[in-house]
């Protein structure tokens, strides 16, 4: 095939900015205005900045990489680029986990939506009924039934899929902004107080992490699109401000539609409490046209995300097992007639329902997401530091900046994070077998160490303090070139060995 057939056949910068567009908008915008006006109130504005700000950070640490090492499936893999696979794991892990739980997420998301129509049945002060969450169930039976026999035809539907999604939430944010517009509601305090100070904590707390997430599916891959090396950060970079430019309206809109009257009742901001902060916005301004819309979205949105995460996880997994970096049995059993790998689809069946049925609301499950995510993101100022020393002190920045975000979240949620991690680490490590134990534990410890310490010194001068020596030692060119030394053969040079699984594009939350 001559190069000019092989460029045509390239994905355009264009394309990849509007999937990027399409994959930060899901389930996210249906809560997180709400979320960003309760925890941060006037300031909720300036909290997206700040987040995409943090985002773009990441994207151009994560750009620096992938531009130079443009290999399928680069966001699990830019760690094992730099240093090796063993190091990576936990960056690698954090990837396939984050999208494993997000499928819980998004049937949780639809069964939050519904509860308005149900008469609160499947909702109860702010928490899932059991009936809410059997319905999550049945979505995520949907969700494996689609993968396993359906995911031909749903592919031939996704656009109207995707047309559908972007259409509603912008449908939505102009009849809110038509419809009411009360200034006052900006600048109206009540019981709350906030102060700029809430804006960092508001970003994990608010979704806006989450709902960013999509901006790195590009970096996925930038070996097929055209110029990788000149337009991959330029792809993030557009994406990110024009779905800024989206949250920033959305936020207006909810925070100016929303009555008066109903704020002042609820004591300010932080006093609304919306299960389904969209569909309930438009029962009290008598936007009844509007729910229908909403329903359907509720359903058809996330259900979208819910399963291709479910695929893409599955595949994820699959190409980990094949790699033993997880027990070789995911990888054995695999459908002759689908090309389904059994194992691996079940595995994140399970795991999905068991973080749908032990979460009590979208919020709550979100953030344990975010912090999956969070720990993927690490990666890349790591990796951009090792691989490019003249970038070390802003790679060394954005490590502490994002690193402080975790020390905003509860001890809980960050025990569970740590649980969760430590777990895959160890399962990774005893599918190694004891030969190569040693050496696993050792590539394993820096981050192990990292992060349980980061738990037990739970506030903001520790977490920076653990975070820079951290940081300055996986940079180090010494421990750099002995994890380079120690590399698997041809672990780096492989570019196809873990691919074409990890480069199907999700959705996203």
């Amino acid at each position: 095939m001559s190069s000019i057939t092989v460029e045509r056949n390239k994905i355009s910068m264009l394309s990849c900015i509007m999937l990027c567009c399409t994959c930060m908008v899901g389930s996210g915008w249906l809560f997180s205005s709400q979320l960003a006006a309760k925890n941060a109130g006037i300031y909720a504005f300036a909290a997206w900045i700040v987040a995409a700000a943090i985002i773009l950070s990441i994207a151009y640490c994560l750009a620096k990489v992938v531009a130079d090492h443009p290999a399928r499936g680069a966001t699990t893999r830019i760690s094992a680029i730099s240093h090796n696979a063993t190091f990576a794991m936990p960056f690698a892990f954090a990837n396939w986990f984050g999208v494993a739980v997000v499928i819980a997420t998004e049937a949780q998301a639809t069964a939050q939506y519904l509860a308005p129509f149900f008469d609160d049945k499947l909702m109860v002060d702010g928490s899932l009924t059991w009936l809410g969450k059997g319905l999550g169930l049945i979505l995520l039976i949907g969700y494996l039934l689609i993968n396993w026999y359906g995911i031909k035809l749903l592919a031939k539907i996704n656009n109207i899929v995707t047309a559908l999604k972007i259409f509603t939430p912008c449908f939505v944010i102009a009849i809110l902004l038509g419809s009411h517009f009360d200034t006052s509601n900006l600048s109206y305090a009540g019981e709350s107080t906030f102060t700029a100070w809430d804006i960092f904590p508001a970003i994990i707390a608010s979704g806006m992490i989450y709902a960013f997430n999509g901006f790195q599916v590009v970096a996925s891959f930038a070996s097929e699109m055209k110029d990788p090396k000149r337009n991959i950060f330029r792809v993030m970079l557009y994406s990110v401000l024009i779905v800024l430019g989206f949250y920033l309206l959305l936020q207006l809109a909810f925070m100016t539609a929303f009555p008066h009257s109903s704020l002042t009742e609820a004591g300010g901001w932080a006093g609304v409490n919306l299960s389904s902060p969209i569909v309930g916005l438009t029962i009290m301004l008598g936007l009844n046209f509007l729910m229908l819309l909403l329903m359907a979205d509720s359903v058809i949105a996330p259900s979208a995300v819910g399963y291709t995460y479910l695929g893409t996880s599955s595949r994820m997994l699959f190409a980990m097992s094949q790699e033993k970096q997880v027990p070789g049995f995911i990888s054995k059993k695999i459908c002759p007639k689908r090309g389904i790998a059994i194992p691996s689809m079940l595995i994140n069946f399970v795991i999905s329902v068991i973080f749908l049925l032990q979460a009590s609301s979208w919020s709550g499950l979100m953030v344990i997401v975010t912090m999956l995510h969070i720990i993927g993101y690490l990666a890349a100022p790591i990796s951009m530091a090792a691989l490019k020393p003249k970038t070390k002190i802003f790679g060394g920045v954005v490590f502490i900046v994002v690193s402080a975000l975790i020390n905003t979240v509860s001890s809980h949620d960050l025990l569970v994070t740590n649980l969760v991690m430590t777990s895959l680490i160890l399962v990774y490590i005893a599918s190694q077998g004891i030969v190569k134990a040693k050496l696993n534990l050792l590539f394993s410890a820096p981050f192990l160490t990292y992060a349980w310490l980061v738990f037990t010194f739970h506030n903001m001068i520790g977490v920076v303090i653990i975070s820079l020596v951290f940081f300055i030692f996986v940079t180090n060119k010494h421990f750099v070139a002995f994890a380079q030394k120690h590399r698997v053969n041809n672990e780096t040079t492989k570019q196809d060995s873990i691919p074409e699984v990890l480069t199907e594009i999700p959705a996203t939350a």
